[in-house]
């Protein structure tokens, strides 16, 4: 090879070795700028989401009765000073549920940028169950006891003289199937017998009912507390039926019962009276059927010389008027 030629090769070979060594510079660039790039969209992501443009700024909470907003916020840790992104729904629900056990469902929803939106459902309130010591708890319609701060317990009827038992988780059953219209209206439940219970409603109006299916009839109180006139003196049977008892209705029924308990349980002493009465009217009955028959006997021996005395009259009267006849033929003749 001439020194020619070797020119060449070398010329050839240092222009590759360039053109490599730019393309490569230019690589190194493009990824430099890539990463440059990427860094500064993390920066702009970071300080977005740290800006106060994230911030929760509208708080909606929907469906709270006896907890207020304020104790739902705090109890969730929510405010305006937390990010949006922060927030994870699924744990302020169950923190929530834990927290106020009055709470049925609870829906957490948080959206970016700057909302939150909060919907409770609570447990309804029954009654209020009369303690021994004359404290009172508060029972929700899922028979659990509520621990929390009552707000409109006057509506609420009072349940006294109740066993934790089962007849006690009927009347909370039937409670909870009451219309709230009508659960305002009820004073209080007394624990009756067995099966029965006295309610009173704030209109005066005393009911009886069975502890297992009251709802059902007093669900309609409203109608049929039109057509009663008079409340305070008056006692709606639910029981069988529907009917009104009086204090007439019940001196009488009273009455009744004494009457049928008295022949039901008589003394023996009665009852010797009784088969003593029996054996005298028989006697008189006995007697009086002589007295008849013998009075029958006279009567029929004076009918029969009576028809005795009338045969004879007529025989002596035909005699008399044959020997008539005959004497005034004689003088005709003479």
């Amino acid at each position: 090879m001439n020194s020619k030629n070797k020119k060449l090769l070398s010329k050839i070979n240092s222009e590759k070795r360039h053109a490599s060594i730019t393309k490569i510079k230019r690589k190194r660039r493009r990824e430099l700028a890539l990463i440059i790039l990427i860094f500064l969209i993390f920066i702009s992501v970071v300080a977005f989401m740290y800006s106060p443009y994230m911030k929760i700024k509208n708080i909606e909470v929907q469906g709270y009765s006896q907890i207020t907003k304020e104790e739902i916020l705090t109890a969730g840790n929510i405010n305006e000073n937390i990010k949006t992104w922060s927030v994870k729904d699924s744990e302020v629900e169950k923190n929530l549920k834990d927290k106020f056990n009055i709470f049925k469902n609870v829906t957490v929803k948080s959206k970016i940028p700057s909302s939150i939106k909060i919907e409770v459902e609570e447990y309804r309130l029954i009654a209020q169950k009369k303690l021994d010591d004359g404290g009172y708890q508060v029972i929700m319609e899922n028979g659990q006891t509520y621990n929390g701060q009552i707000r409109n317990s006057y509506n609420l009827p009072i349940l006294e003289n109740f066993e934790n038992n089962g007849k006690l988780e009927e009347v909370y059953k039937n409670l909870a199937q009451l219309k709230s219209e009508v659960l305002v209206q009820i004073s209080e439940i007394i624990n009756s017998n067995d099966s029965e219970i006295i309610i009173y409603m704030k209109d005066g109006q005393k009911v009886k009912a069975m502890s297992s299916t009251f709802a059902q009839k007093l669900n309609y109180y409203d109608e049929i507390s039109k057509y009663i006139k008079d409340k305070n003196k008056t006692t709606l049977n639910l029981i069988n039926g529907a009917y009104l008892e009086t204090e007439k209705s019940d001196a009488e029924k009273n009455s009744k019962i004494k009457e049928l308990l008295n022949k039901m349980n008589g003394s023996d002493s009665k009852e010797k009276e009784n088969t003593k009465e029996e054996k005298e009217d028989k006697e008189n009955t006995d007697d009086q059927v002589n007295s008849d028959n013998t009075e029958q006997q006279v009567n029929s021996n004076k009918t029969s010389n009576q028809n005795k005395n009338k045969s004879t009259n007529q025989s002596k009267t035909a005699k008399k008027t044959t020997t008539t006849q005959n004497t005034n033929k004689t003088k005709k003749t003479s």
